[in-house]
Order: C-alpha cells, then sequence, then structure tokens
C-alpha cells in the first residue's frame, strides 16, 4: 500500500490521509488494494476528532486517535451485509449490518452530508462487486468538492459564495475571445466604425504636421501668401473630424445598444430554461443584477474598449513611425518610459482584478437586499422593521462603498503615476529639442513644435490602453458573471419547442420514489403511488411531512432522486418537458398574479384565448361577478402579485386560469387555505367544476374538503403511512388521519366559543 493510493481513493481531493497514521498503518494492511477512504470528523462519542475509514478488498478498517494511539477496528467485508446511514439531531451516523447485528463505525456533523450519502453509495457498489473509479468520478468533477462547497477544480481554493468561476484561475483571453463573438453578427457595422473611428484618429494627426509647415515654411520665409492654404487646412481638417465624431458616437451607440440587447435576451433566456433548484440557491437580486448591471458593464467595453484598443496601437504604430522619419534620436528618447508604462499597467491590471470581483460580490448583495426587500415591504411595514431593512441596506452599501474607495484608491496612485511617468519623456524632449535649435543641429524649431505635438499624441494612447486595461478588468469580471449564467446546463433539456398535444389519460405511478435536496436528508422516502386516470387524491400530512414536493415532481420542478415517476404508464423523463407541463395544471396556496389586466391573468397559460373562453372560464371559477364590479371589468389593471385584490379573488382567478389551461393532471396545493369561510365555499364549487374528469391531487389545509376525494394519502416526515377513503381512514382508532381530523375539529369548536 502507497502513500498515493491512499490519497487517491479518497471520497473527498482535498482530503489528505495523516503521515504519521499512515506510518503506524501502512504495516497492519499490508499489500491489501486500498478501494476507498474517507475521514469523519467526529469519533464515537460524539466529540471533534478526526477518524478514518479505510476500505480494502477484504476489510473495513476504522482508524481513530485515542491520548496520541492510534486505535484501529477491522470488520471482513464477506461479514457485511447491508450499509445503513442514519440522521439524528445536528449529526449523522454509518452502521454496518452483519448476521449477528449493526456496528456504528463513524459519526460527522451535517456538513459532511453529501460525502458520507456517496460513501454508502460506493460502500453499496463493492458489497455487489461493482467497479467504479474514485479518481474520474470524484477527484476529476467540475466545480464542486465532495462536501458541497464550491472549489476551483484547477486550483482547488474556495469559490465566491453563488459563483463557479475563480478569480485565480480565469483565462483572461478566453472569456475576451467570447466576448468578440457578440459583434460577429454585426461585423459590417463594426468595420465600419472602426474605419471610421481610424479616420477620426489620422485626421487629428493632420494638425501637428500642419503646424511644422506653418512654422518652417510659411513663418520661418515669410510667405504671406501661403497661410490662408495652411489655415483652410487645418480647419478642414478640424471640420472632417468633428463630423466622423459624430457619425462614429451614433455607430457606437447603436452597437453598443443591439449588442446588450443580445447579450440580456441570451441571458434572460437562458435563466428561463433552469431549474428551480438552481433559483433556491440564489438570492433574486443578485441574479436579476447579472441581466442588467453585468450586461451594462460589459457594454462599455465591447463596443469603446476594443475599438479603441484596435485604434489606439493603430495610432501608437503610426506615430512611432512618424517620429522615427522626423527625429530617430528623440523618438528613442519618447520611448523610455514605455517599458515602465507596460510592466506597471500589468501589475495594476492583477490587482484590479481581484478588487473588481469583490467590488461585484457587494454590488450583487446590495442588488439582493433590494430584491428581498420591496416584494415583502408589506410584511416590514406590518413588523415595523422599516428601521432595520434600513440599516441592512446601509450595511451593504456601506460595504460596496468600501470596496469602490479600495477601488479609487489604487486609481488615484497609478494614473498620477502614469502621468509622471510620461512627464518624463516630454521634459527630456523639451531639454534635448530645445538645445538641438538654439545650436543650430540638424533640427528646426517647427520640427520640435510638430515632435512635441506627436509626442503627447503618443503618451496619450499609452494612457488610454493603461485607462481601458481598468475598464477591461471590470468588464472580463462582469463577463464571468454572466458566462457562469449560460454556462449552468439546465437540469432538465427541452428538446422540443412546439411539441404536439400529448393527450393524457392522467395515470401517476410513484414506484419506491426518494427525493433529497441538494444531497441532504430525504424528504420522500420510497413512496409507492398509484393514481387512475380522472381520480381525485387527497393529501394530507403535518408541515414538512413532503406533501408539496411530492407534486412538485409531477410536472418535474424537481428531478426523483431514487425510484421512477410514471405518466401513462411511461417514464416521466422521456416525456418533452414543455409538452408534460401544458397537461399539467397547478392552483398554488399563494397564487401569483402579475402586473397587468385579470384578463391577461386568467389567459396566461392560453394566451391566444378569446374573451368569450375568458370569461366562461372567469364563470366556472366563480370569479365573473365580483371581476364585472370593477369599473374597467376584465380590463381591469391588477398590481404586482395581485396588489388590490383580495386573497378569494387571486385565488378564483388563479383557479379561472387552471380552467382555460383545460389540463388533464391538476394539482391543488391548499387552494382554500388562507380564505373564509364563505370564500372557500365559492372556491370549492368552483375546484367542484374543475375536477370533473381530470387527475387530481389535492393538498389540503381544511380536512373536512376531503370527503368528496377518491382516496386519501397521509404522508408523515416523507412516507405514506396511511391510504383510504374519509370513512376508511377515520375507522382507524389511533390513525394519524384521525388525530389530524379530531385535532382541527377541537380548534374549531374553541374558535366558535370565543
Amino acid at each position: 500500500m502507497s502513500y498515493d493510493q491512499l490519497n487517491r481513493k479518497s471520497l473527498d481531493k482535498e482530503e489528505i490521509f495523516p503521515i504519521a497514521l499512515y506510518e503506524k498503518f501502512k504495516d497492519f494492511i499490508g499489500n491489501e488494494e486500498i478501494l476507498l477512504t474517507t475521514a469523519s470528523n467526529l469519533n464515537l462519542k460524539g466529540q471533534y476528532e478526526e477518524t478514518w475509514i479505510v476500505v480494502t478488498e477484504q476489510k473495513v478498517h476504522i482508524l481513530e486517535n485515542e491520548a496520541n494511539d492510534v486505535k484501529i477496528r477491522t470488520f471482513l467485508l464477506k461479514e457485511i451485509q447491508d450499509i445503513h446511514l442514519d440522521h439524528f439531531y445536528g449529526v449523522g451516523s454509518i452502521q454496518i449490518i452483519t448476521k449477528e447485528r449493526s456496528y456504528e463505525i463513524a459519526r460527522f456533523t451535517r456538513k459532511h452530508n453529501k460525502k458520507f450519502y456517496k460513501f454508502v453509495e460506493y460502500f453499496k457498489k463493492i458489497l455487489q462487486n461493482e467497479e467504479f473509479d474514485i479518481h474520474a468520478e470524484i477527484h476529476e468533477r467540475d466545480h464542486e468538492s465532495i462536501y458541497g462547497e464550491n472549489r476551483c477544480p484547477k486550483c482547488g481554493g474556495p469559490l465566491p459564495r453563488g459563483s463557479i468561476t475563480c478569480p485565480k484561475c480565469t483565462n483572461k483571453s478566453a472569456t475576451f475571445r467570447r466576448l468578440l463573438t457578440y459583434l460577429y453578427p454585426y461585423k459590417g457595422r463594426a468595420l465600419l466604425m472602426l474605419l471610421t473611428t481610424m479616420t477620426y484618429s489620422l485626421l487629428s494627426l493632420v494638425q501637428p504636421y500642419l503646424q511644422k509647415i506653418m512654422i518652417d515654411t510659411v513663418i520661418a520665409e515669410k510667405r504671406i501668401d501661403a497661410i490662408k492654404w495652411v489655415i483652410l487646412a487645418i480647419f478642414g481638417a478640424q471640420v472632417l473630424g468633428a463630423a466622423f465624431q459624430g457619425l462614429r458616437s451614433l455607430q457606437l451607440s447603436w452597437l453598443g445598444e443591439r449588442i446588450i440587447y443580445d447579450m440580456r435576451s441570451q441571458v434572460y433566456n437562458h435563466l428561463q430554461k433552469l431549474g428551480l433548484s438552481y433559483y433556491d440557491r440564489r438570492m433574486t437580486g443578485a441574479i436579476m443584477n447579472r441581466v442588467t448591471g453585468d450586461t451594462a458593464s460589459i457594454q462599455g467595453f465591447i463596443v469603446n474598449g476594443i475599438q479603441e484598443i484596435i485604434v489606439q496601437v493603430m495610432s501608437m504604430l503610426l506615430i512611432v513611425f512618424i517620429l522615427f522619419s522626423m527625429n530617430w534620436k528623440l523618438t528613442l528618447i519618447v520611448l523610455i518610459p514605455t517599458p515602465f508604462i507596460y510592466f506597471g499597467t500589468k501589475l495594476y491590471s492583477g490587482r484590479m482584478h481581484k478588487i473588481y470581483h469583490r467590488v461585484w460580490r457587494r454590488r450583487s448583495n446590495l442588488s439582493a437586499v433590494l430584491g428581498g426587500t420591496i416584494p415583502g415591504i408589506k410584511v416590514v411595514k406590518a413588523f415595523t422593521q422599516e428601521k432595520h431593512e434600513v440599516d441592512k441596506f446601509e450595511e451593504a452599501l456601506q460595504d460596496y462603498f468600501n470596496e469602490e474607495i479600495r477601488a479609487a484608491k489604487n486609481r488615484s496612485v497609478f494614473f498620477p503615476l502614469l502621468s509622471l511617468t510620461t512627464s518624463i519623456g516630454a521634459v527630456l524632449i523639451w531639454g534635448y529639442g530645445s538645445y538641438s535649435v538654439i545650436a543650430g543641429g540638424d533640427l528646426s524649431l517647427g520640427t520640435l513644435t510638430a515632435f512635441i505635438g506627436y509626442m503627447w499624441r503618443f503618451y496619450q494612447p499609452v494612457q488610454m490602453l493603461s485607462n481601458i486595461s481598468g475598464q477591461f478588468q471590470m468588464a472580463s469580471t462582469a463577463a464571468e458573471r454572466v458566462f457562469e449564467v449560460l454556462d449552468h446546463e439546465p437540469e432538465i433539456k427541452r428538446e422540443i419547442q412546439k411539441p404536439k398535444p400529448l393527450n393524457l389519460k392522467g395515470e401517476i405511478i410513484f414506484k419506491n420514489v426518494s427525493f433529497r435536496y441538494n444531497n441532504e436528508d430525504d424528504v420522500l422516502k420510497n413512496i409507492n403511488l398509484h393514481i387512475k386516470p380522472g381520480e381525485m387524491i387527497g393529501l394530507v400530512g403535518s408541515s414538512g411531512a413532503g406533501k408539496s414536493t411530492l407534486v412538485n415532481l409531477i410536472p418535474r420542478f424537481y428531478e426523483v432522486t431514487e425510484g421512477q415517476l410514471l405518466i401513462d404508464g411511461k417514464d416521466v423523463n422521456e416525456y418533452d418537458l414543455t409538452a408534460l407541463r401544458a397537461e399539467i395544471g397547478v392552483v398554488l396556496q399563494e397564487p401569483f398574479l402579475f402586473y397587468g389586466t385579470i384578463a391577461e391573468n386568467i389567459a396566461y397559460g392560453r394566451p391566444d384565448a378569446t374573451m368569450e373562453e375568458i370569461v366562461w372560464a372567469a364563470k366556472a371559477a366563480n370569479a365573473h361577478k365580483f371581476i364585472m364590479g370593477f369599473p374597467d371589468g376584465y380590463d381591469t389593471l391588477v398590481g404586482e402579485r395581485g396588489i388590490g385584490l383580495s386573497g378569494g379573488e387571486k385565488q378564483r382567478i388563479s383557479i379561472a386560469r387552471a380552467i382555460l389551461k383545460d389540463p388533464k393532471i391538476l394539482i391543488l396545493d391548499e387552494a382554500t387555505s388562507s380564505v373564509d369561510t364563505e370564500t372557500e365555499k365559492l372556491i370549492q364549487e368552483a375546484i367542484d367544476y374543475l375536477i370533473k374528469d381530470r387527475t387530481t391531487i389535492a393538498i389540503a389545509h381544511r380536512l373536512s374538503t376531503l370527503k368528496n376525494a377518491d382516496r386519501i394519502v397521509v404522508l408523515d416526515n416523507g412516507t405514506i403511512v396511511e391510504e383510504g377513503t374519509h370513512d376508511e381512514l377515520m375507522a382507524l382508532e389511533n390513525g394519524v388521519f384521525r388525530h389530524l381530523v379530531e385535532i382541527q375539529s377541537e380548534i374549531a369548536r374553541t374558535n366558535i366559543m370565543i
């Protein structure tokens, strides 16, 4: 057994087997082939102490440090029948099962959940003699460590929160090349803009040469007749320069707006394809910032920055050629500061790239605070937490301010130093040039004047490129965030944009289905349920039992972790996602209405619906009467999230939306839980109409509403504990459903007495 082999078989590539432990263990293990290793952070007493598990082709070794002495427990693989992972309060435990009994071999804090789920998975493969490759499947995986922490796949360092790009390892040239692809569809306009800019730049180079002619020829030779021609030439160059400058500005504006339009459209379109799990882990404001703020940062560079780089580099080369043709000695003096400027800019760029990453995170956090507070402003005011929210925003604003000041301090040091460096060249030119003119050398006053003019025009691109370097760092940081969204693969692929209707019957079968969020604890455990076409199923259970999670698997809001979900006898993953969801209607406990008219909200699932169909759906949902009570009827504008409507009114509009969609499978997620009794009656009538000839799964807060359900399924701690009709479940003396009904009845009687 080699030390390298031990580490290559570790579940976490960041875990390093202790060398001291290896020295004591290598002779004990001998030549056994290592299959799997991992470490827990607790010992079996629950104390924080590293414990290693080493699985070989024949044995399982548990290595614990006790008072600086290594304690080794060993189990034969052939005697192990199974392995279990259990969770207790804040702690996980691994047990191996033999014929005689079970043995606990490791404990760990819940931070290590993901790793030990993997450990159990691989251990079972070992018991079943299945082959696997830890190095290929774990060590070479992208973006995440086995712990679930974001780490860079190259350097292993932690990634910024909510990010999969590493500031240290980002390939800036690759980012730059990718940015250029946004110019490609408009290469004709980009080329025209470049030619316009170059023409404008060339016209600006004419003036120093005309000044030389004015001094050395017109003034020195006292040629009064030539003054007007030189003046006209200077004026003409200025007029043409202004014209080309205006044309360039117009082209820049169009191209910039077009590119940011394309980029925002692409990002938003991709966000629509991402699954709910992507949004579960990210703040709304941070996502919004990528669509708006980051794309705006990119716009300035991709249009102004890229063409400025090309133009300024070409201007520098042209000016150097002109300077050498005028006086090579002075030109060498002009070039003296250039190496210092280059290396100084490179050092500055590296530092600023890290700073702009911090600036982005602070700005993203600022947007997140806004995105979280504004939609919940009613709750803020209800609990008089305005000051708390202001303080929280001020704190985020202060962090952003501090990082911007950090960037400003670096700029305030670098650019004055840059100006000072270029001024050294200017001082040397003035000194040597003036001496040459006075001493009667080969340098005329006009040539010196023109040379100084070109010199400053040479240093101007140098300073401009240094400025652009800062812009590039800001833009590349923003680009990394945008590309991170675009590179995030949707968990669920959509193959067809306009699929044919599926014409489902509505049969749903759960086969040994388990589900967990982000490899945490199982929310659903081994669910087996057969729902017949047209059947109404009531789903009940205490809060956190897994009811909403179960129904969220049907439209594939989340993917099944284990087992199989069938619709009409076909695996749900084999359906086109768009076609599948077209056959499923959802009425949520908190109905979401968009900013727009009532008619637009009802027709959200069918934008092509006629007004007659919208009114029919509203009548079926018992919503027509209150809608017509508004002055504008169906054209009444509702605020964001349905502001201006009561809870019952919003719910009935939501039901009308589902009726108009005419789904074959209907999911009702506590649709009557937050309304009064009278409104509940109206909503229940609408639901009774809605569920006709549809497969319906209803999660009910008021259990009395499920009396007419064909079957009631009771969930407890992620498992089905009871199943039957209302009367059958009420007949169970110690049944969970009966207990829940009795609690609700007691609460209702108490409320009546009050």
